[in-house]
C-alpha cells in the first residue's frame, strides 16, 4: 500500500508567501496612494471655500468703502521673506452688526491684516477688525487685533493693488487725516485687486493663488466725475 504525502514543499510555501508579500505591497500602495488624492482633494476643497468667504467678504466690505474727513482708504504694500504681507484700513459702511441690542449699524473701520502663525512661521492668518467710525476721531490706528476675527489662515501671501479709473495700479495707495493735523484725505481707487496665495505644502514650495478685482462705487463715481469736469 503506498501512501501519498498530499502536503506543500517548503519551496511551494516560500513561493505562495513572496507572491503573497508582492500583492500586499501593491495594494498597499495603491491605498496609500488613493489616501494621498483624498486627502489632497480635500485640502484643496477647503482651500477654495475659505478663498470664497474671503473675497465675499472683501467685495461687500469694499462696495460699500466711504470717503469721510477722518478716514480714506489706506493700502501699504508690506514684504517678508520675499512674500507680500500687505495691510488694508478704510471706512466703510458695511459694518457687521452681530449684537443689535447693544450695536448699530452705520459706519466703520475696517482693517485687514496679517499675523503670522504660531506654529509654522511660513504661513500667515489674514485677520479682518470692524470698529465704528466716530466723528472727530483719529482712526488710524494699527492696534485692532484685539477685536479681530480669523477669515483665513494657512496662506503665502496677501497683496493689495489699486486702480485708479485710468487703469493705472499702484502697490499702495492713500492715507488718512488726523484731528491734530488736518491734511486733504487721499481720494478712493477705482477699483482694488486682491491676490490671495494659499500654501498646498510649504516644505514643497507649493502655493494656490487666486485673485479678483473689487469695483469701489464710492471711488469710481467720484474719480468719473473728477475726470469729466
Amino acid at each position: 500500500m503506498i501512501v501519498r504525502d498530499n502536503g506543500f514543499t517548503l519551496l511551494e510555501v516560500l513561493l505562495a508567501i513572496t507572491v503573497l508579500g508582492v500583492v500586499m505591497a501593491m495594494l498597499s500602495l495603491s491605498l496609500s496612494g488613493t489616501l494621498r488624492v483624498v486627502d489632497a482633494t480635500e485640502r484643496q476643497e477647503e482651500i477654495y471655500h475659505q478663498a470664497q468667504i474671503t473675497f465675499r467678504r472683501i467685495t461687500e466690505d469694499l462696495a460699500g468703502a466711504v470717503l469721510t474727513k477722518e478716514m480714506g482708504l489706506v493700502g501699504k504694500k508690506n514684504e517678508r521673506d520675499g512674500q507680500r504681507t500687505d495691510t488694508l484700513v478704510f471706512a466703510s459702511l458695511a459694518h457687521l452688526v452681530l449684537n443689535p441690542d447693544k450695536q448699530k449699524p452705520g459706519a466703520a473701520v475696517i482693517r485687514y491684516q496679517l499675523q503670522a502663525d504660531a506654529e509654522d512661521v511660513r504661513k500667515w492668518r489674514l485677520l479682518r477688525s470692524d470698529t465704528p467710525l466716530l466723528p472727530g476721531v483719529a482712526a488710524d490706528k494699527e492696534d485692532a487685533l484685539d477685536s479681530a476675527f480669523l477669515l483665513a489662515d494657512n496662506l503665502r501671501s496677501v497683496r493689495f493693488s489699486f486702480l485708479n479709473l485710468q487703469g493705472q495700479e499702484f502697490d499702495s495707495w492713500g492715507g488718512a487725516t488726523t484731528t491734530s493735523e488736518p491734511q486733504e484725505v487721499h481720494p478712493l481707487p477705482a477699483a482694488v485687486r486682491c491676490t490671495l496665495e494659499f500654501w498646498l505644502d510649504p516644505d514643497k514650495e507649493t502655493a494656490q493663488t487666486f485673485s479678483t478685482s473689487v469695483l469701489i462705487p464710492a471711488g469710481f463715481i467720484a474719480a468719473k466725475g473728477k475726470d469729466e469736469n
